[in-house]
């Protein structure tokens, strides 16, 4: 921040008994003219001490305790395998030889390109047996599922679906493929039967899934997902989503309602909430609204608040917000972008790892920082205005 200084007008001529700045007097001024001097140091002084004051604000940033840099973190589930007894180990998948690979967004045989260069190409899997690779690409917008033979036939693409289509692979047995469908109110499994194009669905709706893993006989999987309220936890399931079993038990589970309170939009609140209490607001903004995040569950675990998350900040969450009863709107934080009549908190490439700096109702730390820096400033501020924290 640059301090502009404003020019100050010249002082009166002292009287001609008076030496002028800057010049000599071999004799002592008389006490009247003393006691003027004095007052006038006295006076640049006290205009000189906010200035000081203005200037060391403004290069000083404050420090980032270091205790808000991190929060605890539940065990996450990043792979999953399913044996014929139906026994779950959260083992990576074993690798298959095959020379197919992807290369600048191309899928490869060797030196064969069997598609044309995408945007991105999320995964694929190869069926050796019908000679054939299902592969998730990036052709416009979003993620599509298609399938190409190893040796460069023609591309197949499976109908598509507005939500992106993701983590695809071949059934063991059975001419199937698996793949993720990421909706706006959730995410589920789809597998295709590719000979005849026959369609079942798994629903995960409030969740997103993490990992899948068929058993060998191609005829279930388990799927490792996550919701706002619990971390990943394994199921058990036919693929058509029938004869669900949990496998896993999730390791954290927040004491929190979950409920929709704006199109592509949930809000959590405890349960255990007091006759016409109202919450402060905390708008969270994130790309994954259905997945556990261990940020907000510390703020869950530290404060009492309404926390709606949602992708964007959209008139219908700040309308929906403010017509619930429940809700303190006049009290609100927003994550993740700058919001007016809001403590905005944001991230900032500029502002380095420890600092903190503040520009009225907006304040930055280091992108990487946000949500562990978020879940404990909230839950200081909100014990700081009304001892509303557990």
């Amino acid at each position: 921040m640059r301090l502009r200084s404003r020019q100050r007008p010249e002082p009166e001529p002292e009287p001609a008994s008076e030496p002028g700045v800057g010049e000599r007097s071999d004799s002592i001024p008389p006490p009247r003219a003393r006691k003027r001097a004095w007052v006038r140091g006295l006076w640049t002084a006290a205009a000189t001490l906010p200035l000081l004051t203005a200037v060391a604000c403004a290069t000083a940033l404050p420090s980032l305790p270091p205790s808000w840099r991190d929060v605890p973190h539940a065990p996450r589930i990043r792979a999953v395998q399913l044996d014929a007894d139906d026994k779950v180990t959260t083992a990576l998948q074993p690798l298959r030889t095959s020379d197919v690979r992807v290369d600048n967004n191309r899928i490869v045989r060797g030196d064969h390109e069997l598609t044309p260069a995408f945007k991105a190409i999320d995964s694929f899997d190869v069926s050796e047996s019908r000679g054939e690779v299902a592969f998730s690409a990036k052709k416009d917008n979003g993620f599509d599922i298609g399938l190409v033979s190893t040796d460069g036939s023609p591309i197949s693409w499976v109908p598509a679906d507005p939500a992106d289509e993701v983590a695809v692979q071949w059934a063991p047995r059975g001419n199937k493929i698996s793949y993720v469908v990421h909706s706006k109110g959730g995410d589920f499994v789809r597998t295709v039967h590719i000979p005849t194009s026959a369609q079942v669905m798994a629903d995960f709706s409030g969740a997103r899934v993490e990992a899948l893993g068929w058993d060998p006989k191609g005829e279930k999987f388990a799927v490792v997902y996550s919701t706002p309220d619990a971390s990943d936890r394994i199921e058990v399931m036919k693929y058509d989503g029938g004869d669900r079993k949990l496998a896993t038990q999730p390791a954290v589970t927040l004491d929190v309602e979950v409920e929709s309170i704006a199109p592509e939009a949930i809000v959590l609140r405890p349960r255990d909430m007091q006759y016409n209490e109202k919450l402060p607001l905390v708008v969270w903004l994130d790309d994954e609204p259905y997945a556990w995040n261990d940020a907000r569950a510390e703020l869950v675990r530290t404060a009492r608040v309404a926390i709606v998350i949602a992708r964007r900040l959209t008139g219908q969450v700040r309308d929906a917000a403010k017509a619930t009863p429940w809700i303190d709107a006049s009290r609100a934080f927003v994550v993740g972008a700058n919001a007016p009549n809001a403590t905005s908190i944001v991230g900032d490439a500029s502002v380095q790892a420890g600092n903190i700096r503040r520009e009225g109702a907006t304040v930055a730390v280091a992108p990487e920082l946000v949500q562990s820096f978020a879940a404990h400033f909230i839950a200081d501020q909100v014990k700081r205005t009304n001892g509303s924290s557990r």
